[in-house]
C-alpha cells in the first residue's frame, strides 16, 4: 500500500518539477523579497514585526498560488485528459490516488515552503544586523513555528480542494469553491466578532450558530504566529497541542470524505 500512494505521489511530484511550478514561484518569492528591502529604510520603527509580516505575507502568497493554480488543475477532473482514468485503473485503488496525489502536493508544498522560509530568515538575518536598534528580538523558534503554521493552513485547503474535487467536475468550479471556503473561513471569525454582545442575539441566537458553523469553517488564523516571531513569549503549549489536534483531525476526516466520495463516483 504505501509503495503505491508513494508511487502516485512521485508521479506528482515529478508534474510539478516539470511544469516549473516551484521554481516559478521561488523565482517570483526572491523578487518580491528584494524588491521589498528597497523600502526598509522607509520604516521609522518596529522594523522587526513590519519585516517578518512581509516575508510570510510572501509565503502565503506564493502558496495560495500554488494551491489555487497548480493544486486545483492536478486534482480536478478534466474532460480532456484521461490522466485520472488511468490512475485510477487497478491496480490502483481510488482512495490510494486519492492519498498518493495529496501525498505528492504536500510533499511539493513542503519543498516550496523549507525554500522560502531559509531565504525568509537570510533577509531577516540581515535586516537584524543592519537595524538592530529597531529589530531588537528575532526569535528564530517562533520563525519556525510561524512557517508551521503558514504550513498547516496550506494542507487544510489542499484536503478541501481534494474534497471539492470529487464532488464537482472541472478546475475553474472547484476553484470557485476552494476560494470561497477560505474566504468563509477567515471571514467568519470578524463577523462572530461583530455580532458578539449584540441586541439581536437576545431574539435570535447568531453568536451561537457563528460558533457552531467554525465546525465546518474552522478558524485559520489560529494557525497565524507571525506576531510572535519578535517576541520573546508565544503561545502556551496546551494552546498549541489543542490547534495541531484539531489540525490533525480535520485531515482525517476530510480526507476521509474524499476517499468515500472517491469510491462512489462514476468516472463516465
Amino acid at each position: 500500500m504505501l509503495h503505491k500512494l508513494w508511487a502516485v505521489a512521485w508521479l506528482e511530484i515529478l508534474g510539478g518539477m516539470r511544469r516549473y511550478a516551484i521554481l516559478g514561484l521561488v523565482l517570483l518569492s526572491f523578487a518580491l523579497e528584494v524588491g521589498g528591502l528597497l523600502f526598509m529604510d522607509f520604516i521609522p520603527r518596529d522594523i522587526g514585526r513590519a519585516s517578518s509580516d512581509f516575508i510570510l505575507t510572501i509565503g502565503w502568497f506564493s502558496g495560495m498560488l500554488f494551491l489555487f493554480f497548480h493544486c486545483v488543475q492536478v486534482f480536478a477532473w478534466d474532460e480532456e485528459r484521461r490522466t485520472i482514468h488511468t490512475l485510477l485503473a487497478r491496480p490502483v485503488r481510488r482512495w490510494e490516488y486519492v492519498l498518493g496525489v495529496f501525498l505528492g502536493l504536500s510533499t511539493l508544498l513542503l519543498l516550496l515552503n523549507i525554500i522560502l522560509a531559509l531565504a525568509g530568515y537570510g533577509v531577516l538575518h540581515w535586516i537584524h544586523l543592519k537595524y538592530g536598534a529597531y529589530f531588537e528580538v528575532f526569535n528564530v523558534p517562533h520563525y519556525t513555528l510561524a512557517w508551521i503554521g503558514l504550513y498547516c493552513i496550506e494542507l487544510m485547503l489542499l484536503a478541501v480542494i481534494a474534497l471539492f474535487s470529487g464532488l464537482v467536475r472541472g478546475g475553474f468550479p472547484v476553484l470557485l469553491l476552494s476560494l470561497s471556503y477560505y474566504m468563509t473561513c477567515t471571514g467568519l471569525p470578524v463577523v462572530r466578532e461583530a455580532f458578539k454582545g449584540r441586541p439581536i442575539n437576545q431574539i435570535f441566537p447568531l453568536d451561537n450558530l457563528l460558533t457552531g458553523l467554525a465546525v465546518f469553517f474552522p478558524d485559520l488564523g489560529r494557525f497565524d504566529f507571525k506576531t510572535i516571531i519578535t517576541e520573546q513569549q508565544g503561545s502556551t503549549a496546551l494552546k498549541l497541542a489543542l490547534d495541531f489536534g484539531l489540525f490533525f483531525c480535520f485531515l482525517v476526516i476530510v480526507l476521509g470524505a474524499t476517499c468515500a466520495i472517491y469510491q462512489k463516483r462514476d468516472l463516465k
